[in-house]
Protein backbone atom coordinates (compact mmCIF):
# COMPACT_ATOMS: atom_id res chain seq x y z
CA UNK A 1 0.00 0.00 0.00
CA UNK A 2 1.47 3.34 -0.99
CA UNK A 3 1.70 6.24 1.43
CA UNK A 4 -0.94 8.07 -0.64
CA UNK A 5 -3.39 5.21 -0.28
CA UNK A 6 -2.51 4.87 3.39
CA UNK A 7 -3.48 8.50 3.92
CA UNK A 8 -6.90 7.79 2.37
CA UNK A 9 -7.49 4.75 4.58
CA UNK A 10 -10.13 3.38 4.95
CA UNK A 11 -12.08 3.47 1.70
CA UNK A 12 -14.05 0.25 2.21
CA UNK A 13 -15.39 -1.96 5.02
CA UNK A 14 -12.99 -3.56 7.50
CA UNK A 15 -13.13 -7.12 8.79
CA UNK A 16 -12.59 -7.84 12.48
CA UNK A 17 -11.96 -11.53 13.13
CA UNK A 18 -12.77 -12.88 16.59
CA UNK A 19 -11.60 -16.37 17.68
CA UNK A 20 -14.68 -17.08 19.79
CA UNK A 21 -18.34 -17.88 19.23
CA UNK A 22 -20.93 -15.09 19.01
CA UNK A 23 -22.01 -14.00 22.47
CA UNK A 24 -18.73 -14.82 24.19
CA UNK A 25 -17.24 -12.06 26.34
CA UNK A 26 -14.48 -11.26 23.85
CA UNK A 27 -17.01 -11.21 21.01
CA UNK A 28 -19.24 -8.78 22.93
CA UNK A 29 -16.35 -6.38 23.51
CA UNK A 30 -15.19 -6.64 19.91
CA UNK A 31 -18.63 -5.91 18.48
CA UNK A 32 -19.18 -2.90 20.69
CA UNK A 33 -15.74 -1.54 19.85
CA UNK A 34 -16.36 -2.19 16.15
CA UNK A 35 -19.53 -0.07 16.24
CA UNK A 36 -17.73 2.84 17.89
CA UNK A 37 -14.67 2.59 15.66
CA UNK A 38 -16.87 2.55 12.57
CA UNK A 39 -18.25 5.96 13.54
CA UNK A 40 -14.76 7.35 13.74
CA UNK A 41 -13.62 5.76 10.47
CA UNK A 42 -16.82 6.39 8.48
CA UNK A 43 -16.67 2.81 7.29
CA UNK A 44 -18.43 -0.29 8.61
CA UNK A 45 -16.48 -2.90 10.56
CA UNK A 46 -17.83 -6.40 10.04
CA UNK A 47 -17.16 -8.88 12.84
CA UNK A 48 -16.45 -12.45 11.72
CA UNK A 49 -16.35 -15.28 14.24
CA UNK A 50 -13.77 -17.99 13.55
CA UNK A 51 -13.60 -20.13 16.71
CA UNK A 52 -11.56 -23.28 17.14
CA UNK A 53 -8.06 -24.66 17.57
CA UNK A 54 -7.31 -22.33 20.50
CA UNK A 55 -7.67 -19.26 18.26
CA UNK A 56 -5.31 -20.65 15.60
CA UNK A 57 -8.00 -20.66 12.88
CA UNK A 58 -8.73 -16.98 13.38
CA UNK A 59 -5.07 -16.11 13.76
CA UNK A 60 -4.13 -17.88 10.54
CA UNK A 61 -6.86 -16.03 8.66
CA UNK A 62 -5.32 -12.72 9.69
CA UNK A 63 -1.76 -13.95 9.12
CA UNK A 64 -2.71 -14.83 5.53
CA UNK A 65 -4.53 -11.55 4.84
CA UNK A 66 -3.00 -8.61 2.95
CA UNK A 67 -1.01 -6.15 5.07
CA UNK A 68 -3.40 -3.29 4.37
CA UNK A 69 -5.30 -2.80 7.63
CA UNK A 70 -8.59 -4.14 6.30
CA UNK A 71 -8.37 -7.35 8.36
CA UNK A 72 -8.07 -7.10 12.14
CA UNK A 73 -7.65 -9.78 14.79
CA UNK A 74 -9.36 -9.13 18.12
CA UNK A 75 -8.12 -11.59 20.69
CA UNK A 76 -7.04 -12.24 24.25
CA UNK A 77 -3.47 -12.59 25.40
CA UNK A 78 -3.81 -16.36 25.05
CA UNK A 79 -3.73 -16.02 21.27
CA UNK A 80 -1.25 -13.14 21.19
CA UNK A 81 1.25 -14.36 23.79
CA UNK A 82 0.57 -17.69 25.49
CA UNK A 83 -0.07 -20.00 22.53
CA UNK A 84 3.37 -19.36 21.13
CA UNK A 85 4.95 -20.31 24.45
CA UNK A 86 2.85 -23.40 25.09
CA UNK A 87 2.36 -25.20 21.77
CA UNK A 88 5.17 -27.09 20.09
CA UNK A 89 3.40 -26.78 16.75
CA UNK A 90 1.36 -23.68 15.95
CA UNK A 91 0.17 -22.51 12.56
CA UNK A 92 1.09 -18.88 13.19
CA UNK A 93 3.73 -16.83 14.96
CA UNK A 94 2.40 -13.74 16.69
CA UNK A 95 5.75 -11.92 16.64
CA UNK A 96 6.28 -12.63 12.94
CA UNK A 97 2.73 -12.30 11.66
CA UNK A 98 1.08 -9.46 13.57
CA UNK A 99 1.48 -5.73 14.14
CA UNK A 100 -0.02 -4.15 17.24
CA UNK A 101 -3.02 -1.87 16.75
CA UNK A 102 -4.51 -1.26 20.19
CA UNK A 103 -4.78 -2.66 23.68
CA UNK A 104 -8.51 -2.76 24.30
CA UNK A 105 -8.82 -3.77 27.94
CA UNK A 106 -7.00 -5.05 30.99
CA UNK A 107 -8.82 -7.49 33.23
CA UNK A 108 -7.46 -7.57 36.80
CA UNK A 109 -7.10 -10.91 38.59
CA UNK A 110 -7.72 -11.47 42.27
CA UNK A 111 -6.62 -14.21 44.67
CA UNK A 112 -9.76 -15.86 45.99
CA UNK A 113 -10.23 -18.50 48.68
CA UNK A 114 -13.20 -20.47 49.93
CA UNK A 115 -14.89 -18.76 52.89
CA UNK A 116 -14.26 -21.81 55.09
CA UNK A 117 -10.48 -21.56 54.77
CA UNK A 118 -9.18 -20.30 58.15
CA UNK A 119 -7.34 -17.26 56.77
CA UNK A 120 -8.34 -13.62 56.53
CA UNK A 121 -5.44 -11.98 54.74
CA UNK A 122 -2.53 -12.83 52.47
CA UNK A 123 0.01 -13.25 55.26
CA UNK A 124 -2.21 -15.78 57.01
CA UNK A 125 -2.81 -17.57 53.69
CA UNK A 126 0.91 -17.90 52.95
CA UNK A 127 1.57 -19.13 56.50
CA UNK A 128 -1.25 -21.65 56.15
CA UNK A 129 0.06 -22.85 52.80
CA UNK A 130 3.57 -23.37 54.12
CA UNK A 131 2.22 -25.19 57.17
CA UNK A 132 0.14 -27.48 54.93
CA UNK A 133 2.32 -28.23 51.89
CA UNK A 134 0.43 -29.86 49.03
CA UNK A 135 -2.94 -29.49 50.76
CA UNK A 136 -4.12 -26.45 48.80
CA UNK A 137 -5.77 -27.00 45.42
CA UNK A 138 -6.51 -24.18 43.00
CA UNK A 139 -8.89 -24.21 40.06
CA UNK A 140 -8.44 -22.63 36.64
CA UNK A 141 -10.13 -22.42 33.26
CA UNK A 142 -7.61 -24.86 31.80
CA UNK A 143 -3.94 -25.71 31.61
CA UNK A 144 -1.83 -22.92 30.18
CA UNK A 145 -4.39 -20.16 30.66
CA UNK A 146 -3.83 -16.96 32.60
CA UNK A 147 -5.60 -18.30 35.72
CA UNK A 148 -3.35 -21.36 35.78
CA UNK A 149 -0.16 -19.41 35.13
CA UNK A 150 -1.05 -16.79 37.75
CA UNK A 151 -1.29 -19.60 40.28
CA UNK A 152 2.07 -21.05 39.23
CA UNK A 153 3.67 -17.61 39.36
CA UNK A 154 2.29 -17.02 42.85
CA UNK A 155 3.43 -20.43 44.09
CA UNK A 156 6.93 -19.87 42.72
CA UNK A 157 7.14 -16.37 44.18
CA UNK A 158 5.91 -17.26 47.66
CA UNK A 159 7.24 -20.80 48.05
CA UNK A 160 3.81 -22.34 48.54
CA UNK A 161 3.15 -25.86 47.24
CA UNK A 162 -0.29 -25.83 45.57
CA UNK A 163 -1.93 -28.33 43.21
CA UNK A 164 -3.49 -27.12 39.98
CA UNK A 165 -6.94 -28.48 39.09
CA UNK A 166 -8.01 -27.45 35.56
CA UNK A 167 -11.68 -27.07 34.58
CA UNK A 168 -13.31 -26.43 31.23
CA UNK A 169 -14.21 -22.80 31.82
CA UNK A 170 -14.69 -20.00 34.30
CA UNK A 171 -18.10 -21.10 35.56
CA UNK A 172 -17.12 -24.64 36.63
CA UNK A 173 -13.84 -23.35 38.05
CA UNK A 174 -15.53 -20.87 40.38
CA UNK A 175 -18.28 -23.36 41.26
CA UNK A 176 -15.59 -25.79 42.38
CA UNK A 177 -14.22 -23.07 44.65
CA UNK A 178 -17.66 -22.25 46.02
CA UNK A 179 -18.37 -25.93 46.60
CA UNK A 180 -15.10 -26.58 48.40
CA UNK A 181 -13.69 -29.02 45.84
CA UNK A 182 -10.75 -26.60 45.66
CA UNK A 183 -9.66 -23.97 48.15
CA UNK A 184 -8.09 -21.30 45.91
CA UNK A 185 -8.62 -19.59 42.57
CA UNK A 186 -7.03 -16.71 40.70
CA UNK A 187 -10.12 -15.22 39.10
CA UNK A 188 -11.47 -12.19 37.34
CA UNK A 189 -12.61 -9.35 39.57
CA UNK A 190 -15.92 -8.76 37.79
CA UNK A 191 -17.26 -12.31 37.84
CA UNK A 192 -16.11 -12.99 41.41
CA UNK A 193 -17.32 -9.73 42.93
CA UNK A 194 -20.87 -10.91 43.84
CA UNK A 195 -19.45 -13.90 45.75
CA UNK A 196 -16.99 -11.70 47.62
CA UNK A 197 -19.69 -9.22 48.56
CA UNK A 198 -21.99 -12.01 49.78
CA UNK A 199 -19.23 -13.54 51.91
CA UNK A 200 -19.10 -16.82 49.98
CA UNK A 201 -15.53 -16.12 48.92
CA UNK A 202 -12.68 -14.13 50.44
CA UNK A 203 -10.58 -11.84 48.26
CA UNK A 204 -7.07 -11.75 49.72
CA UNK A 205 -4.97 -9.87 47.18
CA UNK A 206 -5.07 -8.29 43.75
CA UNK A 207 -2.65 -9.75 41.23
CA UNK A 208 -2.05 -6.36 39.64
CA UNK A 209 0.04 -3.21 40.13
CA UNK A 210 -2.89 -0.92 40.78
CA UNK A 211 -5.72 -1.06 43.34
CA UNK A 212 -9.26 -1.76 42.16
CA UNK A 213 -11.98 0.63 43.32
CA UNK A 214 -14.67 -2.06 43.56
CA UNK A 215 -12.46 -3.92 46.08
CA UNK A 216 -11.14 -0.97 48.11
CA UNK A 217 -9.99 -3.07 51.08
CA UNK A 218 -8.09 -5.65 49.06
CA UNK A 219 -4.36 -4.90 48.73
CA UNK A 220 -2.19 -5.64 45.72
CA UNK A 221 0.53 -8.26 46.05
CA UNK A 222 3.03 -5.41 45.77
CA UNK A 223 1.41 -3.68 48.75
CA UNK A 224 2.03 -6.71 50.96
CA UNK A 225 5.61 -7.36 49.98
CA UNK A 226 5.50 -9.27 46.72
CA UNK A 227 6.42 -6.84 43.94
CA UNK A 228 6.73 -8.36 40.49
CA UNK A 229 3.95 -10.88 41.05
CA UNK A 230 1.36 -9.41 38.73
CA UNK A 231 -0.92 -10.73 36.03
CA UNK A 232 -3.83 -9.57 33.93
CA UNK A 233 -5.98 -10.98 31.20
CA UNK A 234 -5.70 -8.66 28.21
CA UNK A 235 -7.82 -8.07 25.13
CA UNK A 236 -6.29 -6.37 22.15
CA UNK A 237 -6.33 -5.81 18.44
CA UNK A 238 -3.63 -6.57 15.87
CA UNK A 239 -3.29 -6.38 12.10
CA UNK A 240 -1.07 -8.13 9.57
CA UNK A 241 2.64 -7.48 9.95
CA UNK A 242 4.00 -4.84 7.56
CA UNK A 243 0.74 -2.89 7.59
CA UNK A 244 1.81 0.75 6.94
CA UNK A 245 2.40 2.73 10.14
CA UNK A 246 0.01 5.43 8.86
CA UNK A 247 -2.77 2.85 8.70
CA UNK A 248 -1.97 1.48 12.15
CA UNK A 249 -2.12 5.03 13.49
CA UNK A 250 -5.58 5.58 11.99
CA UNK A 251 -6.85 2.31 13.45
CA UNK A 252 -5.28 3.07 16.81
CA UNK A 253 -6.95 6.49 16.85
CA UNK A 254 -10.33 4.88 16.16
CA UNK A 255 -9.76 2.26 18.86
CA UNK A 256 -8.80 4.85 21.47
CA UNK A 257 -11.84 6.91 20.45
CA UNK A 258 -13.99 3.85 21.22
CA UNK A 259 -12.23 3.17 24.53
CA UNK A 260 -12.83 6.77 25.63
CA UNK A 261 -16.54 6.59 24.92
CA UNK A 262 -18.59 6.99 28.13
CA UNK A 263 -20.96 4.22 27.06
CA UNK A 264 -18.11 1.77 26.60
CA UNK A 265 -16.69 2.59 30.00
CA UNK A 266 -20.04 2.35 31.73
CA UNK A 267 -20.95 -0.94 30.12
CA UNK A 268 -17.74 -2.90 30.49
CA UNK A 269 -16.18 -1.29 33.55
CA UNK A 270 -19.48 -1.62 35.35
CA UNK A 271 -20.58 -5.09 34.26
CA UNK A 272 -17.35 -7.07 34.07
CA UNK A 273 -14.67 -4.73 35.34
CA UNK A 274 -12.82 -4.67 32.05
CA UNK A 275 -10.56 -1.64 32.31
CA UNK A 276 -10.28 0.35 29.05
CA UNK A 277 -6.62 0.89 28.22
CA UNK A 278 -5.90 3.42 25.45
CA UNK A 279 -2.32 3.02 24.23
CA UNK A 280 -0.25 3.66 21.14
CA UNK A 281 0.71 0.60 19.06
CA UNK A 282 4.32 0.79 20.28
CA UNK A 283 3.13 0.78 23.88
CA UNK A 284 0.92 -2.25 23.24
CA UNK A 285 3.91 -4.01 21.66
CA UNK A 286 5.94 -3.32 24.78
CA UNK A 287 3.21 -4.66 27.06
CA UNK A 288 2.97 -7.88 25.02
CA UNK A 289 6.76 -8.26 25.17
CA UNK A 290 6.73 -7.84 28.95
CA UNK A 291 3.92 -10.39 29.28
CA UNK A 292 5.84 -12.82 27.10
CA UNK A 293 8.91 -12.53 29.28
CA UNK A 294 6.89 -12.99 32.47
CA UNK A 295 4.94 -16.02 31.29
CA UNK A 296 7.91 -17.59 29.54
CA UNK A 297 9.76 -17.77 32.86
CA UNK A 298 6.78 -19.38 34.60
CA UNK A 299 6.17 -21.88 31.79
CA UNK A 300 9.83 -22.91 31.57
CA UNK A 301 10.11 -23.35 35.33
CA UNK A 302 7.21 -25.83 35.33
CA UNK A 303 7.88 -27.25 31.86
CA UNK A 304 4.26 -26.64 30.78
CA UNK A 305 3.47 -27.67 27.20
CA UNK A 306 0.32 -28.29 25.17
CA UNK A 307 -0.18 -30.43 22.10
Amino acid sequence: MSSVNAQDFPTRPIRMIVPFNPGASVDTIARYMAQLMAKRLNQPIVVENKPGANAAIAAQAVANAPADGYTLFFASDSALVLNGLLYKKLGYNADRDFAAVALAANVPLVLLVNASLPVNNLQEFIAYGKAHPGKLNYSSTGTGGAFHLAGEMFAQGTGIDMTHVPYTGGAPAIQALLGGQVQVMFGIVGSSLPYVKSGKLKALALVTKEPVNVLPNVPTLKDVGYPGLEAMVRYGMVARKSTPPEVLAVLNDAANYALSDPGYKERFLGEAYLVPAPHKPSQFDQILAEDKGRWSAVIKAKNITLE
